[in-house]
């Protein structure tokens, strides 16, 4: 082996030590003066060398000095490459310092060399979750399992590791393991409570939450979650008792000040929740759904200007935050501002582009600003990917009334009232377009349907009286004008103007 310059000259600095003694240092030479002598180069160290660094790295692990303690590992390592407790311990040490792909790559070869390491699967396993890798900690956790036997905190995270895959019942199977091995652990009964709210068994989740409670009656997140449940019922007041519960053991806890808002909103106290979503913003200022709750309620109230401030908040907060451009992009459209809408819109489709109900909205801004084309492609998309949504097709057809193309106006209507046979303007448009295509029976029909739907539409009865004077039938013609003269229609505005709004989408 061929040796470098630097090397030989170290080897001849240690051969001088020891034929001078003291000529350096004294007999006392540090840890970091000893191992900073090794080098790649030398190969194998013996076995006091290797206790040396074995025993610096600990005292350096014990000190938190995890930088100094990875060094002398790593240089462990290369004179001993099957030390297995090396391995193990730099991982343990990477982990500290937040490098948890090498980390993993260090227990993978500490399980190379002892496949019986309990430990190295569990915090691989843990690793790999830390990771977002669930696929691939759950089989360390089995392993764990299989070697150590029944324990109740490693059914547990195998059951949250399940829960994050979206596989509920594998997750409940585990939390069930969980409890049956320790009844008293109160996190497992909300786990598996968390698990029957995601399969929607909301009585079997309050259960589990009240269990938690009574193993641990101070569990402030049971309460929430008690309370989220409750909400899902629509059982707003039980929700609220349980969030009131959660904020006098902590009047400090943000998610509950939220939730409460939420559960107010459901009983349209719309004053009470935007005090609560307040407090909750002052606790947690940095969490954009509490403000993006405030700018909901606000829409409820009409308040477009103040939601749109709470909207903008929400997206300082988190840029790519879908819900809160959506929605303000419908606070600008009822403000008229068609244009900020639609930019809005179009940056919830660059986050989902799947998302059918963006293209709808959209094409409402795009029909309102007299683009109709581009309202009629964005319809046609959203209907490719959801080929169920009755309203998409009821609003594409109002897109090609107002370009005057009934027949494809009535195709698009009849697909509607397929999907929703409620659907009440579909019947008033398809009516309209049956008028204009001279088929004056069948847009009776249409009319009468929908006032067998909504009786106070009585606009219908304006579209009949003209639609009947094309017949020639006089009778019905007056018939239909009285029921607008009883009902103080001023008939000759509504004539001007019957056939704009009833193409208005």
């Amino acid at each position: 082996m061929k040796l470098s310059t630097i090397t030989l000259f170290k080897i001849l600095i240690l051969m001088s030590c020891i034929i001078f003694i003291g000529c350096s240092q004294n007999s006392e030479t540090s840890q970091v003066e000893v191992y900073d002598y090794i080098d790649e180069e030398i190969g194998d160290a013996d076995q006091a060398t290797t206790n040396r660094l074995s025993l610096s790295a600990q005292n350096f692990i014990d000190q938190g000095d995890f930088n100094n303690a990875l060094e002398v590992l790593s240089r462990l390592i290369l004179i001993s490459p099957d030390n297995i407790d090396a391995y193990y311990k730099r991982a343990n040490v990477k982990r500290k310092l937040g490098l948890l792909e090498e980390a993993i790559g260090d227990y993978t070869r500490a399980l190379d060399l002892d496949s019986n390491l309990i430990e190295a699967y569990l915090r691989r396993g843990v690793s790999h979750a830390n990771l977002g890798r669930f696929n691939a900690a759950i089989p360390d956790f089995d392993k764990v399992i299989e070697l150590g036997g029944p324990d109740a905190a490693m059914h547990r995270n195998r059951g949250l590791a399940y829960y994050e895959l979206d596989m509920w019942h594998e997750a409940i199977e585990d939390f069930n393991a969980a409890i049956q091995i320790d009844p008293n652990l109160a996190v497992a009964f909300n786990d598996r409570g968390l698990a029957f709210v995601k399969l929607g068994q909301y009585n079997n989740a309050i259960q589990d939450f009240e269990m938690a409670i009574a193993v641990e009656p101070s569990f402030v997140i049971a309460y929430d979650n008690k309370g989220n449940a409750w909400q899902a019922l629509a059982n707003f007041y039980f929700a609220i008792d349980d969030y009131d519960k959660a904020l006098q053991l902590d009047p400090s806890y943000a998610p509950s000040y939220n939730n409460r808002g939420n559960a107010y909103r459901g009983l349209h106290y719309y004053e009470e929740a935007l005090e609560d979503y307040s407090k909750a913003i002052q606790i947690a200022p940095r969490n954009a759904s509490n403000y993006f709750n405030r700018g909901v309620t606000y829409g409820l109230m009409e308040k477009w200007e103040k939601a749109i401030k709470d909207y903008n908040l929400a997206i300082a907060q988190d840029p790519i935050y879908a819900d809160a451009y959506y929605n303000r992009g419908g606070a600008h459209g009822n403000l008229a501002n068609y244009d900020e809408a639609i930019k809005d819109l179009s940056t919830v489709l660059v986050l989902q582009p799947m998302r059918a109900e963006a293209l709808h909205s959209r094409s409402l801004a795009y029909i309102n600003s007299g683009d109709i084309e581009s309202a009629i492609s964005d319809l046609t998309t959203a209907i490719q990917i959801d080929p169920s949504m009755a309203v998409a097709y009821g609003d594409r057809a109002a897109a090609y009334m107002r370009l005057k193309d009934y027949e494809k106006a009535v195709i698009d209507l009849d697909k509607a009232i397929s999907l929703d046979e409620g659907y009440v303007s579909a019947y008033l448009n398809r009516g309209i377009c049956l008028f204009q295509l001279s088929e004056y029976s069948l847009a009776i029909e249409d009319y009468d349907q929908v006032l067998l739907l909504d009786s106070d539409k009585i606009d219908v009865y304006a579209h009949l009286a003209r639609v009947y004077s094309m017949l020639g039938i006089e009778d019905k013609v007056q018939e239909n004008l009285q029921q607008l003269i009883d009902r103080d229609v001023d008939v000759v505005e509504l004539a001007s103007e019957l056939i704009e709004l009833s193409q208005s989408p």
